[in-house]
């Protein structure tokens, strides 16, 4: 296991999933094959759509069980790969360890794209959460103000994304059928209150 100044280190590596779990709490790196990647700075847009979602998912959670997470919270993908989800949801009898969930993944993962995740959040990501069985992943896109849902389905050839929903802030709410009642206003998800 690697000691606190290795992990500080940007050029060192690899790291393990042990290594990972070492981090300080408010290290916001994840751990992409080995390697450690810091994450972006967040902007207002980005941090208002993760407290808006999380309140959003909570209020549903608040009569139909389960809760949601912020972004601090670490899933394993595998020994060399984890991550931490804008946001995380998980429903009512999932129990989720203190620091990490160390096997399979959550009911749904968000990701709020930012300048330079665009392709780790819409490629890379999406791999990984259909690789824990992750059955569902919203993709929002501050600079697009769109909110794309995949659900997992199974097919022939294995599980693969389908997506379910594709919507524009002109498009009004977003109702995903998994989340009967929910209901996502994306004129204020995309917009930052005064």
């Amino acid at each position: 296991m690697a000691t606190a100044a290795q992990l500080a280190a940007p050029a060192a590596g690899p790291f393990t999933w042990h290594d990972y779990l070492a981090l300080a709490d408010d290290d916001r790196r994840e751990l992409f094959d080995g390697y450690l990647l810091e994450a972006d700075v967040a902007t207002a847009l980005h941090e208002w759509i993760v407290a808006y979602l999380i309140t959003v998912l909570n209020t549903w959670a608040f009569g139909n069980g389960g809760r949601a997470l912020a972004s601090a919270y670490k899933v394993r993908i595998s020994d060399r790969r984890a991550v931490m989800p804008d946001v995380q949801f998980y429903r009512r009898g999932r129990s989720t360890p203190a620091q990490a969930l160390t096997e399979g993944g959550p009911d749904l993962a968000v990701e709020v794209i930012s300048a330079g995740s665009r392709g780790i959040d819409s490629v890379t990501k999406l791999r990984y959460y259909l690789q824990i069985g992750v059955p569902e992943y919203w993709l929002v896109d501050p600079e697009a103000q769109t909110l794309t849902c995949f659900v997992q389905v199974q097919t022939a050839a294995g599980p693969a994304w389908q997506v379910t929903h594709a919507l524009g802030i002109g498009d009004g709410q977003f109702a995903p059928p998994t989340f009967a009642g929910l209901c996502v206003d994306l004129q204020r998800l995309f917009t930052v209150p005064d």
